[in-house]
């Protein structure tokens, strides 16, 4: 795929580097125009985060279509610009996307309750949410459904006080015994706020696996984070 292909509407998440340190943003495609695709701006603590390119800054974009596996665009080109009086960024791709295996993209494990509705039938039954990505999720239940693959769901859970609905379709089923299954699913409706909580499970995750390790954020974590916000 290349960058001009996407279309609006498309979540995208973005990844900054500069050496070891990395954060994550969502974001999504405000206009595509020739070669031309223009996002929506990152704010951070109520401020427009000053993205574009330098030597020492890396900016990855995965691309996630709904319905459609992720394509990571590497080491792109990203400058500040307006649209329809808004900030927002231009990014050119120089290197066609590749596209993301779902089984890479990170999976946070939650092990809460959830309900599950099947398809058009609309049956539904208690599952528990094993873990959750921005491409997919699984479940664990104990009924044995026939011929799932294919089958279309929606699943609804509570986290704290995040109430997430989503919809996919089971991809794979694992029968463990005659009381547990578990069903892997494709995310097909890609709604912003589902993005967004799932990226703020990973920079928790990530940032308490760190402050295990350091007991703080790291000074270079923090210098980065203040570098983007725009003064």
């Amino acid at each position: 795929m290349i960058f001009t292909d996407i279309k609006i509407n498309t979540n995208l998440n973005i990844i900054v580097k500069q050496k070891s340190e990395e954060l994550q943003f969502h974001s999504k495609v405000v206009s595509v125009l020739n070669d031309k695709v223009l996002i929506d701006a990152i704010r951070m603590d109520g401020k427009a985060v000053k993205l574009s390119s330098s030597p020492n800054i890396r900016i990855d974009i995965m691309a996630c279509p709904a319905g459609e596996a992720p394509y990571m665009f590497t080491n792109v080109l990203v400058k500040m610009t307006r649209h329809n009086g808004r900030l927002a960024y231009q990014v050119t791709a120089l290197k066609r996307g590749k596209k993301v295996n779902r089984r890479a993209a990170e999976r946070i494990f939650l092990g809460v309750k959830g309900n599950v509705q099947l398809g058009i039938t609309k049956s539904n039954f208690d599952v528990v949410v094993k873990d959750i990505s921005q491409t997919g999720f699984s479940f664990a239940a104990s009924r044995n459904l026939i011929d799932a693959v294919d089958m279309p769901v929606k699943l609804r859970f509570k986290d704290d006080y995040n109430m997430i609905d989503i919809v996919g379709r089971i991809v794979r089923k694992t029968v463990l015994d005659d009381k547990k299954v578990i069903y892997g699913c494709q995310l097909l409706i890609n709604k912003d706020s589902y993005q967004r909580y799932v990226l703020n499970k990973e920079k928790v995750y990530t940032e308490k696996m760190k402050a295990s390790k350091n007991g703080y954020f790291s000074p270079a974590k923090r210098n980065l984070m203040r570098a983007l916000k725009e003064r």
